[in-house]
């Protein structure tokens, strides 16, 4: 979407729809909702945690077939990872939780442009999300204030497939079983 020029029309994107969602409200809902066509891409079942529900601070579950996954989802359009790294500060509670649970918890950053409005290009051969994922799994023994997040980390629908030989490697060693 190109900046509109003087005298042009302002997105209705600028305001939201619902008089009741707030532009934080929407930058979480659009977060989770990328991360699930990013599985959809990758045919890995979602299910997303009501949002009454989420007193464990984990936004879904990854259904990988043989084993799940949980995954919070962080969205930010202040972030900027260049050649450096993105930190994400973590609230004790987040890390008390994350650091207790027996499942594999993996944590996303989506990063949007700052204006919703240029959150998606549609165009009439495509729609384009100028948007941008990075991730990583929890570890509480390094993760205990913060997250940092480089080009390394960046999420995409291929990379729930290591995700998924991840998380069964991790349930193989709890059961013992070998390969």
């Amino acid at each position: 979407m190109t900046t509109p020029t003087l005298g042009a029309p302002a997105s209705k994107l600028t305001v939201s729809a619902n008089q009741f969602y707030s532009d934080n409200g929407r930058r979480g809902r659009y977060g989770v909702a990328y991360v699930r066509t990013l599985c959809a891409h990758a045919g890995v079942g979602f299910i997303e945690t009501s949002p009454d529900e989420d007193i464990d601070a984990i936004d879904a579950t990854l259904k990988f077939g043989r084993a799940s996954a949980e995954v919070q989802v962080k969205c930010t359009g202040i972030f900027k990872v260049g050649t450096g790294a993105a930190t994400l500060p973590l609230e004790p509670a987040w890390v008390a939780k994350w650091a207790s649970t027996y499942h594999p918890v993996f944590v996303v950053l989506v990063k949007v442009p700052t204006l919703i409005p240029e959150w998606i290009e549609s165009k009439p051969t495509s729609t384009n999300h100028r948007t941008v994922a990075f991730a990583k799994r929890f570890d509480r023994t390094l993760h205990t204030t913060s997250m940092k997040f480089s080009k390394a980390d960046q999420l995409t629908a291929e990379t729930l497939y290591d995700w998924r030989d991840e998380v069964y490697d991790f349930y193989e060693s709890l059961a013992g079983s070998t390969k």
